[in-house]
């Protein structure tokens, strides 16, 4: 049974096992973040177009597999899953270091490993996003989801800050070894947890999976709250996702980062989500999710500037990493407030296909973005691709301006 409202989930012994399973995860995936792209960048002297290559392995699973991976979040227990996906990013991660010391290491393998943990993350985050409301009283959603947020800004921040410890001392693709192990700690934390959790009530042999999906994506599209926040996320991730394909290649390669330098600016920007995460609760309080939401995603535009007006040298580092902070503390406050709203507002029978269809959503075209980057690359200059995604990036504030949601207030809760 979930504890009362009035119990702090720091004394929810399986809430704690999820969040350190969740932080040690989240830090050796940020890890490899920033060590996978160097390994192809550095190492293995990729292009703009072989990144965003390696960027779009990374993000076709979702278009393929978020659909019916939420259907079977809803036809199964959900812990079951979270514990196989992560043994599954564990095998494939710890194949890098270990190629990279036969000297075998390629970038087909990298797009592999990066395909692979991508598709096993996809089914993984369906079921853990569905899992919370089951594991927590309701009144203590936006309390967890802060919590495992700020779990997770830590982890950002302290993961790229080790990479860069790391890769100075054995270079990128070993330190990826770290990432695998995080995985099985994960899995450990996960085993231990001991909250009940019931069987799913239908049977899964008398209904159509393909039909289930069809119901996941028509409730999750047509209801009121939860429609528009799918498609404004959308709208942001895929933008992000082209320009993230492209900027690493032009801080290295145009700016002459080293890449230690990246991997500590991008410790810097991480701790903006942190403070997001302490925040973001108050804020919300205050002022009510719909302001908040439309107010943090107004950030992402004007945190690019930096980025596209900075010149090589110190200024321009600390400039980037400010322009970081802020659009990461505003990403954070968003995803975590939206995230909230949506687990409150949906039927506890269609949680997992919701999350499911949000990502599927969000995440679809994501890796259409970064292969048009990156072929954009080949016959216009970065900063003109950055420009771009900067002037695109307003589009999310307006589009949630305009709908109901941006009137949500804290008494307000949406009706199921």
């Amino acid at each position: 049974m979930n504890p009362s409202p009035r119990t702090s989930l720091w004394r929810h012994r399986d809430f704690r096992l999820c969040w350190t399973g969740q932080a040690i995860d989240v830090m050796g995936s940020s890890l490899s973040s920033v060590a996978i792209p160097l390994v192809a960048v550095v190492a293995l002297h990729a292009s703009a177009w072989q990144a965003a290559v390696l960027a779009a392995a990374q993000k076709t699973p979702p278009l393929l597999f978020s659909l019916p991976a939420g259907a079977w979040a809803d036809r199964l227990r959900k812990r079951p899953l979270m514990i196989a996906t992560d043994l599954g990013c564990a095998a494939a991660m710890g194949t890098v270091p270990l190629a990279a010391v036969t000297g075998r290491l390629t970038l087909p393998q990298l797009w592999l490993v990066a395909f692979i943990v991508g598709s096993c993350q996809v089914v993984g985050m369906a079921a853990s996003l569905s899992y919370i409301p089951r594991l927590v009283h309701p009144d203590h959603l936006l309390q967890a989801n802060s919590k495992l947020a700020s779990a997770n800004t830590l982890a950002d921040i302290g993961g790229p800050a080790l990479a860069g410890v790391l890769i100075g001392l054995v270079g990128a693709a070993r330190a990826v070894a770290l990432d695998a192990l995080s995985y099985l700690v994960s899995a450990w934390c996960t085993l231990r947890i001991r909250t009940p959790e019931p069987a799913p009530q239908r049977n899964a042999a008398e209904r159509s999976l393909l039909r289930e999906i069809r119901e996941g994506l028509a409730y999750t599209w047509r209801h009121p709250v939860i429609g528009p926040l799918v498609t404004t996320n959308a709208i942001t991730s895929t933008v992000l996702a082209g320009t993230s394909a492209i900027w690493i290649v032009y801080l290295i390669r145009e700016l002459h980062w080293p890449p230690q330098t990246f991997a500590y600016v991008m410790g810097i920007g991480a701790s903006g989500g942190f403070l997001g995460s302490l925040t973001a609760e108050r804020l919300t309080n205050r002022f009510g999710p719909g302001p908040v939401m439309v107010s943090a995603l107004a950030l992402a535009p004007a945190s690019q500037l930096p980025l596209l007006l900075v010149k090589p040298g110190l200024g321009g580092q600390i400039a980037v990493g400010c322009g970081l902070f802020a659009q990461i503390f505003g990403a954070v406050t968003h995803g975590l407030t939206q995230r909230t709203v949506r687990q409150r507002a949906c039927a506890p029978q269609m949680q997992g296909r919701m999350q499911a269809t949000g990502q599927w959503t969000a995440f679809g075209l994501r890796p259409f973005a970064t292969l048009l980057a990156g072929a954009a690359s080949t016959r216009i200059s970065l900063h003109t691709i950055l420009m771009i995604g900067a002037c695109l990036l307003v589009l999310p504030a307006v589009r949630l301006a305009l709908t109901p949601v941006r009137s949500l207030r804290p008494a307000a809760e949406p009706a199921r």
